[in-house]
C-alpha cells in the first residue's frame, strides 16, 4: 500500500470528493489548479493521486539545464521541468515541485515525503535495489574544465594526483573514487575529490582554481560551457563515461503509479512533444525511442 506524502495527507478531501483543487507550487507562482478528469491517462493514476490531485516531485534545482531557478529564484525551468508539464497534460495532474538536496532524494521518496524523483538521476543496478525507474533520457559522464584545459586532460584517467570536484552522490562521484583506486592500483597518486551538495558549488572550485576539473552529465556539462561566463570559463574535454539512461525515480510499491508516468512518457514520445524538447535543448544524443522500466 502506498504512503501518503506529508503534502497529500493535507490536500485529501472528505471520502467521495473526486476532484481536489491543489496549490501547484512549481513555475513562479501559486494557482488553483483542477484535476482534468478527461485527461487521456487520467483513469491510470492510483487513487490517492487523484485524490490529492497532484504528484509531489523532488529534484535538485540546481543543475541546469535539467531544472534550475530562473533569476527571480523561484520560478522553475529546465528540461525536467516542462517534461513534467508535458506528462501532466498526459495525466491530469499537475506537478509540484520540491527543492531536495540530491543525496537526500531516495530517503525522501521511501519516507513518503515526495511521490517522485526528476532529478536528472541515473537509473543504475545499485539504485534499482531502493526504487524503480521510469527512463526518459540517455546521458554520460564528461569532464568540465577550466576554458583553454591548462592541465591538457583528455579524461578522468589524466587525474591521478589531482583534483576534481563533484556533486555528493551522483555516480560521477562514484565514477571518480573508481578511478582513484585504479591510480593507486597503477602505482600512481590517488585523485583528491572534493564533493559538494550543489552542483553550482562544485563548479565554484574549478572556476576559482581549486580543482582541475569537474564532471558532470554531458547535456549539463555542455551547457554550462556553453553559458558560464559567455562560453569563457569552462569547455568539455574527453568521451563520455559509462552513458546510460536517466530516469524518473518511483519507490517500489507504487506501481500503479509507475505503470503510469510510463505511458506519459512514451505518449511525449509517440506524439512528437519529446522530440521537440529535445530539439530545443540542442541534445540529439539524450533521446530516446521507448520509456523503459528499470533499463539501467
Amino acid at each position: 500500500m502506498r504512503i501518503p506524502t506529508l503534502r497529500r495527507a493535507l490536500a485529501l478531501t472528505a471520502a467521495g470528493a473526486t476532484a481536489a483543487l491543489v496549490l501547484a507550487g512549481c513555475a513562479g507562482g501559486t494557482q488553483e489548479q483542477a484535476a482534468d478528469t478527461e485527461a487521456p491517462l487520467y483513469e491510470a493514476l492510483p487513487q490517492d493521486i487523484k485524490d490529492a490531485g497532484k504528484i509531489v516531485v523532488g529534484g535538485d534545482i540546481a543543475y541546469a539545464p535539467m531544472e534550475y531557478y530562473d533569476e527571480d529564484g523561484t520560478t522553475i525551468l529546465g528540461f525536467d521541468k516542462e517534461l513534467t508539464d508535458l506528462l501532466s497534460e498526459q495525466l491530469g495532474v499537475p506537478f509540484e515541485w520540491n527543492n531536495v538536496v540530491f543525496d537526500s532524494l531516495i530517503t525522501q521518496l521511501n519516507s513518503g515525503r515526495i511521490d517522485i524523483i526528476v532529478s536528472g538521476m541515473s537509473d543504475n543496478e545499485e539504485r534499482q535495489q531502493e526504487i524503480d525507474f521510469v527512463d526518459y533520457y540517455m546521458a554520460g559522464a564528461v569532464l568540465l574544465v577550466p576554458k583553454g584545459n591548462p592541465e591538457g586532460l583528455s579524461g578522468i584517467a589524466d587525474l591521478c594526483g589531482m583534483t576534481i570536484a563533484v556533486q555528493r552522490g551522483t555516480v560521477q562521484e562514484g565514477y571518480a573514487q573508481e578511478q582513484s583506486a585504479q591510480c593507486e592500483t597503477d602505482g600512481q597518486q590517488p585523485i583528491e575529490i572534493l564533493s559538494f551538495d550543489r552542483e553550482t558549488e562544485a563548479m565554484l572550485q574549478i572556476k576559482n582554481g581549486r580543482a582541475v576539473a569537474g564532471m558532470q552529465d554531458y547535456p549539463v556539462a555542455a551547457y554550462n560551457a556553453r553559458v558560464s561566463g559567455d562560453g569563457e570559463d569552462f569547455e568539455v574535454v574527453g568521451d563520455q563515461v559509462q552513458a546510460g539512461p536517466m530516469g524518473i525515480g518511483v519507490a517500489k510499491e507504487d506501481t500503479e503509479l509507475r505503470d503510469a508516468i510510463q505511458q506519459a512518457v512514451q505518449a511525449v514520445i509517440d506524439n512528437g512533444e519529446y522530440g521537440e524538447l529535445i530539439e530545443k535543448y540542442e541534445t540529439p544524443l539524450g533521446a530516446v525511442d521507448e520509456a523503459t522500466i528499470n533499463g539501467g
